[in-house]
């Protein structure tokens, strides 16, 4: 029981941290104009997503912990310890891939622009997380930044960087096509 309760805490602190940071982000200098978004509705929407997700794994925990899902995944490999300490050296590769893609991505983003940037970042990232479906992975990844530049810009209004030459050609005329101006 006390093994329970304490793998709650880390729950319960970001829960506890994330309504009083909700309660200081409404107190911004600026006000909303009228029929815009303030400048606190993004930090209070994600903190409740926030605390939403906190509540959730509480509750998951507190109702199903210790169900036969958790104690088949405590039941050893059936390869032995050389098994799992292969496994866990693989891993460990796609860990430091996806590291080195995430350091790479923040470097590439003034170069290649966000679009063509995220669109590589996500399908290298799901081929270094060890993703062979082709097709999936190039419709995924070039969905998923066409969904990200569109959010970010015409809903969010955050400028993103466009790139330099053919690729800031490319994102002008993605932004157009998605009437982003």
């Amino acid at each position: 029981m006390f093994g329970k309760l304490t793998s709650l805490a880390p729950y319960v602190a970001l829960c506890a941290a994330a309504a009083w940071l909700y309660r200081d982000a409404g107190a911004f200098a600026a006000a909303a104009r009228p029929g815009q978004l303030g400048p606190d509705f993004w930090p209070r929407a994600i903190l409740v997503l926030l605390i939403i997700v906190c509540v959730c794994e509480i509750v998951r925990r507190l109702l199903f912990e210790g169900t036969a899902r958790d104690e088949s995944a405590a039941a050893p490999m059936s390869g032995g310890a050389d098994a799992q300490v292969a496994s866990e050296d693989r891993f460990a590769w796609c860990l430091a891939g996806g590291i080195g893609l995430t350091i790479a991505y923040v470097l590439a983003l003034d170069w290649l622009g966000f679009f063509v940037a995220t669109a590589l970042y996500l399908a290298l990232f799901m081929a270094v997380g060890r993703y062979r479906r082709t097709r999936v992975i190039v419709s995924a990844s070039v969905l998923g930044s066409l969904a990200f530049v569109y959010v970010f810009m015409k809903i969010v209004y955050v400028s993103l960087p466009l790139g330099r030459g053919p690729f800031k050609a490319l994102s002008v005329w993605l932004l157009a096509l998605l009437g982003v101006r």
